[in-house]
Order: structure tokens, then C-alpha cells, then sequence
């Protein structure tokens, strides 16, 4: 469906001159001693983590984890886990997000665990992620965790009241957009997150847009693009015509009209159905998930998330933290543990029937509802060919704060993303990197 593009010789170029020398060899450390169990600290903010550590710790008598809740990657968390590095007091493993992945790589702040024997379990993953955990070709920085594809959740009692489908293109969802309108003035066929900046790259990736090329053997960076512009520029409009509301994703306002009737949908992940059950607990029943609409060509999808568990450099027993990440990544135990208070999909492909089972019948808000048969062909679906920068954590708060201040403005979406291209190019310009636009 999208042309696959392999970058992996000029990844590995610009990888390498920003890093210097890496880690010349895995140092085999740690594990069960005479003395009893190793324990290992865990950093993550993730849902479901306490959930699986402790059915780590139940099932494991020669490791013990200890669960450290953190901030959000982006609201500190990160900053977090570079200081603790680099003052040579890193844990033994962390949740890293995609998107941030090539940060810590290119900053030397990942320990590679080519040499732990995980390369025997590249076919279990979608090529993507794969590609992702191992950008130059030859290492491997960390282990898949979870996917999030892209889907869209509604309101089927209220579609059914109002009559309306769940539109199958993006022509469609307007066109439903404007019969709600007739049909009911104070309500919004959904509201556009604006201050969400995953969302924004989840909605371009979908459109078939590659902000990031490194192919040539720079950064190339473009967010001018014409998938792109056509995104920015069909959300306007739907802004500008009052379709849709404009405003933070689970503000109050948000909430409140969730809750009321006032929004009808959600554009999301299998992620997204944990943070509304817990927004909108007497909701349970009332919703459905479907495909995210097309651009009117084959089904695509794109990611809105998703985690990989990484050790650090410097992590104190790289043996026993590769254990636990493997397991993580690769355990239905692990799935089963979580599912309780977390819909995130794994991507490890030999977990998501566990997973459609466990998050069906222990969570009453996704019981009933089609998201294991949506979320499985739509995770087949992401464009494999995306990249991610060198710095997605500044450049999410930059482009989160450009489409803030400019959304409503007539094209105001398109022009926060040419602006957030500039600045990126600067950026990657002022820290050394070869980079184009």
C-alpha cells in the first residue's frame, strides 16, 4: 500500500556522527546470585506497569523488580531519565516511546542489547517497529512494547438516535459532520486536539505524509508535503465551518462534553479506550471504535503512540533487565497482568489474540465493543516508511504550541505546520546535524 523505503545505511551515518563510538560490547552483569534475588529498578509512567511488575515479581524468584513511576516522557519524565545518565545513575530499564527513541540514541544514552540474543526475535513485530528499535541496520536499541494504531471511536447510541454511520472516508466523516450539525446545533462530530502534537504526526502518517527522510544522507524535514497539506488544510476547514470543536483533548471542557452528548467521537488508539473509561465510567456500553476513515485509496492507518522497553546506558544489571524487558515484550502474561487498567495493543504478534481476549472480558467499558477486530487489520495498516527526528520531545512541545496558538485562524493549521518545519530545520542546524528542507 506505501512504498517501502529501507534507510538503513544513511540512519546508521547520521547515527553514528551524532553518538561518536558507542558502547563497544555488552558487559554480562548481574542476574541471581548466592545471595539471593537481583533487583532491578524499573522507571515508567505507563499504564498497566505496576500490574506487570508485580506479576513479574509472583512468577520469578531469581528477579525482583522495583516500580518507579515517573512523569510523562514529556512532561518530565525524559529529562529525568537523560539527567539520571548522565550523573552515572541510570536504572536498569525504562520505557522510551517511539518517537524519542532517536533522541536517546543519538545522544548515547541507550545501552545497545544487540548481544542479548533479541535479534532472534525481529519476525514477531510489524517490520515498522522493528525498524524503529533498530534504526542503523545493526543494533538494537530496545524491544517493542506496544503499537498504537489509529482508530475512531463514537457514540453508537447517539449515532443510531441521529441516524448516522460511522463514515468510512474523510469526505464522509464531513458530510456526516454537517447532518449532525442539522440535526442537533450543540453537538460536534468530535473535537480536534490541537495542543496533542502525536495526534497531529498520527493524522499526517495516516494521510501518507514522512516528515522525516534521512535517505540521502541528511534530515530532511517536510511537513509542506501534499499528505500533509491536504490534513491541515480538511481540518481547517471543518474548524472554520464550525463542524468540529477546537480544544485540549481531556481538558474539562473536553470532558464535559464527552459527557454530555456535545462530542460524539474520538479520534484515538487501542490506548484511548483506557483514558475514556476512566473519564466516562457511566458511558460503558455506549461506545463502539471504527476504522479510522480513508482518504478515499486502500485503508491506512497511522501511530498514535506507543512504547518500547530500552536499558540505559549505564543500567546496573544489564542481565537481569534484559529478562524483564523480554518478558514484557513477549509474555501473554505480561498482556494478561495489564489489561485491567490498560488497552494498549502489544506488538508483538503472538500476544494480540491474548490480548483480545483479556481486554474483552476484564474491562466492561471495551466488553461489547469491536476494538480487538478493528485494532488488529488497522495495526497491518501504518505506512511503514516513517521516521522521527532526532528530538521528538522539544519538537512535540514546539509543534504543540505553534497549532495551539494558530488553530482558527483561517489556515491556520498549515501555516503552525510550516512554521514547526523552519524550526525544526534551525534546530537540527544549531545542534550540528546536516538538515534540509
Amino acid at each position: 500500500m506505501f512504498p517501502h523505503r529501507c534507510h538503513a545505511t544513511s540512519r546508521s551515518i547520521l547515527i553514528s556522527a551524532a553518538t561518536g563510538a558507542l558502547l563497544a560490547s555488552c558487559a554480562l552483569t548481574g542476574g541471581a546470585s548466592d545471595e539471593g534475588p537481583t533487583t532491578i529498578t524499573y522507571w515508567s509512567w505507563i499504564s498497566g506497569s505496576q500490574q506487570i511488575v508485580d506479576r513479574f515479581n509472583e512468577t520469578h524468584d531469581d528477579i525482583q523488580v522495583d516500580f518507579q513511576l515517573i512523569p510523562g516522557g514529556g512532561d518530565g519524565g525524559y529529562s529525568k531519565m537523560f539527567n539520571a545518565v548522565r550523573a552515572g545513575k541510570a536504572p536498569d530499564v525504562v520505557t522510551v516511546e517511539y518517537p524519542q527513541l532517536n533522541s536517546f540514541i543519538t545522544q548515547d544514552l541507550l545501552r545497545p542489547i544487540t548481544d542479548y540474543g533479541v535479534t532472534e526475535l525481529a519476525d514477531q513485530y510489524p517490520e515498522w517497529t522493528w525498524e524503529q528499535v533498530a534504526p542503523s541496520g545493526a543494533d538494537v536499541y530496545a524491544l517493542p512494547k506496544d503499537v498504537a494504531p489509529t482508530v475512531l471511536y463514537y457514540r453508537a447510541d447517539l449515532f443510531d438516535e441521529y441516524g448516522l454511520e460511522p463514515p468510512a472516508t474523510w469526505d464522509e466523516f464531513r458530510s456526516t459532520a454537517e447532518q449532525l450539525q442539522v440535526l442537533e446545533p450543540e453537538a460536534a462530530l468530535t473535537t480536534f486536539g490541537h495542543n496533542d502534537a502525536g495526534l497531529l504526526s498520527g493524522l499526517a502518517w495516516q494521510a501518507g505524509a514522512e516528515w522525516f527522510d534521512t535517505s540521502t544522507g541528511e534530515w530532511k524535514v517536510n511537513t509542506t508535503d501534499e499528505h500533509t497539506v491536504r490534513m491541515a488544510r480538511f481540518w481547517d476547514g471543518l474548524i472554520a465551518d464550525g463542524l468540529v470543536n477546537a480544544e485540549p483533548q481531556y481538558a474539562e471542557k473536553h470532558i464535559t462534553d464527552l459527557q454530555n452528548g456535545r462530542s460524539l467521537t474520538m479520534i484515538g488508539a487501542p490506548w484511548t479506550a483506557a483514558n475514556l473509561s476512566r473519564f466516562l465510567p457511566e458511558q460503558a456500553g455506549l461506545w463502539d471504535v471504527a476504522p479510522i476513515p480513508n482518504w478515499g485509496e486502500e485503508a491506512t492507518a497511522g501511530n498514535f503512540g506507543g512504547s518500547t522497553m530500552a536499558l540505559p546506558k549505564g543500567s546496573p544489571n544489564p542481565d537481569a533487565a534484559i529478562e524483564f524487558a523480554r518478558w514484557v515484550s513477549t509474555s501473554p502474561d505480561a498482556v494478561a497482568a495489564a489489561a485491567p487498567v490498560s488497552t494498549a495493543y502489544p506488538a508483538n504478534v503472538n500476544l494480540q489474540d491474548t490480548w483480545a481476549q483479556e481486554v474483552s472480558s476484564v474491562n466492561e467499558w471495551v466488553e461489547g465493543m469491536r476494538l480487538p477486530d478493528v485494532t488488529s487489520p488497522a495495526a497491518q495498516e501504518i505506512n511503514p516508511a516513517w521516521e522521527w527526528g532526532p528530538d521528538m520531545t522539544e519538537s512535540f512541545s514546539r509543534l504543540g504550541d505553534a497549532a495551539s496558538s494558530r488553530v482558527g485562524r483561517a489556515g491556520g493549521l498549515e501555516a503552525a505546520l510550516r512554521d514547526w518545519q523552519d524550526g525544526t530545520v534551525d534546530q537540527l542546524r544549531l545542534r550540528g546535524y546536516n538538515a534540509s528542507d
